[in-house]
């Protein structure tokens, strides 16, 4: 047995991954890691090969190869005499309809399928995440804003995103991916290589080609190391904290918690009430109490003075709206609906030339591409929010934009502003585009925003 597959067997046993006799539907992209997961849990020694099913979701994303993909993979398990199970779903048109983008779309789409099978045949869902995959996310959740939950980085046994009664197990997330590609080289285990896995569109993969090269090349190796040990202190303190607040009943009063310990009770009330609990939602609701705020249009919450989150009546007038929606840049063209506009968005090659030649238009802008990132959130205005109008020195409130601008209080709640990819606002309905985001010399390619 080689050592790889005797190790996960380890593994397996210690944490207790596969209680019981139900089957394991093993996800199975055809990729690297997920074709040596599915050979590792056949090997005959681990007692699990009777339990197996191999299944690949197809995301109708890149034609001949997708078909490709899903015929290997069924091939790889009839060598291995397990039962193979598929589905396939159009992925852009989800992501279309959702305006959450395509990673989403194919994420959301994958998961159903798995928690729609493990639940007809009474099973978990093993994936093949590795240590490598928990550091690229550290790093993605960090660039994101999350809190200790989120740095902790993926459970080897979770609940499954589409369905919470469908269990997720994870056997390789203590594994480095050398150790896997070590061991199908030397197996001899066949796998199909994903072309758009060495792109940098996404931020996972400039993650994975770009920053942490950088990283290694700079600190050396121990980078990683130290990353995973970073995650397991977040993990461990998220369980503290979660723990004191899952045990709290009132006593003592919700001022006297530790600013931790109420972050977390706000967001478990949060979660209960079927709310995402973001940071500026958690954050306002924690810090004032009976403050109105608007996390959706017509679902107004506030705290009342004994922690208590609560919905309000929806006649309440909010302070201003929590609410927003993000729209994934990847691809050619996008539509989402938000604050009553319907937004779509389009990349076209080209700078200023390119620029002067599609001109301007009613309801219409144009932007550096670059400027804006992979990715958009569309939101109302909030207090503090600060913009730069094209041509201005500096920023200024975006409260006295709309004073200048004559724009109405309550109409000034109701408008959608644009955050690019790094928190900068890059455009507010009926105020110039912001300096950031206009095309220059060096640009290169534009983004088309209509209304």
């Amino acid at each position: 047995m080689h050592p790889l597959a005797e190790r996960v067997g380890d593994i397996i046993r210690v944490q207790t991954l596969f209680p019981g006799g139900g089957g394991i539907v093993v996800a199975v992209s055809g990729g690297i890691d997920s074709m040596a997961l599915l050979h590792l849990l056949s090997t005959p020694a681990l007692g699990l090969r009777d339990r197996l099913v191999a299944a690949h979701f197809d995301h109708r994303l890149r034609g001949a190869e997708s078909d490709a993909d899903a015929a290997f993979v069924a091939q790889a398990a009839g060598r291995l005499g397990l039962p193979f199970e598929s589905d396939r779903g159009d992925t852009r048109q989800l992501a279309v309809e959702t305006g959450d983008g395509v990673e989403a779309a194919a994420r959301q789409l994958r998961h159903g399928f798995f928690a729609r099978l493990a639940k007809r045949l009474g099973a978990v869902v093993a994936l093949a995440h590795h240590a490598d995959d928990q550091i690229e996310t550290f790093f993605l959740r960090l660039l994101r804003g999350a809190g200790n939950r989120g740095l902790a980085g993926m459970r080897p046994v979770a609940p499954s995103p589409a369905d919470p009664g469908v269990t997720l197990v994870r056997p390789l997330l203590g594994i480095r991916r050398d150790e896997i590609v070590e061991y199908a080289t030397r197996e001899g285990i066949g796998f199909r290589e994903d072309a758009t896995n060495a792109g940098t569109r996404f931020l996972r993969n400039r993650i994975r080609h770009e920053l942490l090269p950088q990283l290694a090349g700079k600190f050396g190796a121990s980078v990683s190391r130290q990353v995973l040990k970073a995650m397991q202190l977040a993990g461990d303190a998220a369980d503290c904290i979660d723990g004191l607040a899952a045990e709290w009943t009132g006593v003592p009063p919700f001022n006297q918690l530790s600013i931790a310990v109420q972050r977390q009770v706000v967001q478990r009330q949060l979660f209960a009430l079927g709310d995402e609990p973001s940071f500026d939602l958690v954050e306002s609701l924690r810090l004032e109490v009976g403050r109105v705020i608007e996390v959706a249009p017509g679902r107004r919450l506030r705290r009342n003075a004994d922690g208590q989150v609560e919905a309000t009546a929806s006649t309440v007038e909010p302070e201003f709206s929590l609410a927003k929606h993000e729209v994934s840049l990847a691809g050619q063209a996008g539509e989402a609906e938000f604050g009553g506009l319907k937004i779509g968005w389009e990349r076209v090659a080209g700078g200023l030339a390119k620029w002067r030649e599609v001109g301007q238009a009613e309801n219409r802008e144009v932007f550096d591409a670059e400027s804006l990132g992979q990715a958009i959130t569309l939101r109302h205005w909030r207090p503090g929010d600060r913009y730069q109008p094209i041509g201005h020195a500096g920023t200024a409130k975006l409260q006295d934009l709309f004073v200048n601008q004559k724009i109405p209080k309550a109409e000034r709640r109701q408008l959608v502003v644009a955050e690019a990819a790094d928190g900068r606002l890059f455009w507010v309905q009926k105020l110039r585009i912001a300096d950031g985001g206009k095309v220059t010399d060096s640009t290169r390619e534009l983004i088309l925003l209509r209304w």
